[in-house]
């Protein structure tokens, strides 16, 4: 049905009767109509909050167990750098030589780093890994850091596994990793 300015209305009425109640039943279907609308708004602004702010990845491997479960699937926080700097402790998702990594951030810029046997030394300072279940058995895998001082260069950190005996690759063996490469914080 078409109104006087050639657009069309929205019948919404009950039975098209007449009952005087014809405002409540024009209230009645704006508030249909507008709650289609908030729904369909709502699942938009959803789907972008998750693939613009948080991005969900599953975890291949046992690199961070116990922390992050081999085969369970993270989200990472995307917005971070934007909102505080990067700290030690810090779960990360990163890319690497074209994959997708997940580690804990150990040491930032310009921070010394000596991975010796039992205890990670930052800054002359053993890292207070509280908290953290950190397996040592095979931990001299990779050349980085091992048993000498390595001072992180600015825009890098330096990322470890939890489980350092899986033998998984992390900075022990790449290097520092510039912090434009990191996909974000693990949730």
């Amino acid at each position: 049905m078409n109104n006087r300015h050639g657009t069309q209305k929205l019948k919404c009425s009950a039975g098209g009767k007449k009952n005087g109640l014809g405002l409540v039943n024009k209230i009645g279907c704006a508030m249909k109509t507008n709650t289609y609308k908030i729904i369909v708004l709502i699942v938009i602004t959803l789907i972008i909050a998750v693939f613009a702010f948080a991005r969900p990845y599953r975890v291949p491997g046992d690199c961070m167990e116990p922390a992050v479960k081999d085969g369970s699937s993270v989200f990472l926080n995307r917005t971070l750098p934007y909102l505080r700097q990067y700290q030690i402790g810090d779960i990360i998702g990163f890319k690497h030589e074209g994959k997708a990594w997940i580690s804990r951030i150990v040491a930032l810029e310009t921070n010394t780093i000596q991975i010796i046997e039992g205890s990670i030394i930052v800054n002359g300072e053993a890292l207070n890994d509280a908290g953290i279940c950190r397996s040592w058995p095979n931990w001299k895998h990779g050349v980085y850091a091992i048993n000498k001082p390595l001072q992180v260069p600015l825009a890098h950190v330096f990322v470890l596994s939890d489980n350092l005996s899986a033998q998984h690759d992390d900075s022990r063996v790449f290097g520092p990793i510039a912090k434009k490469s990191i996909l974000g914080l693990v949730w």
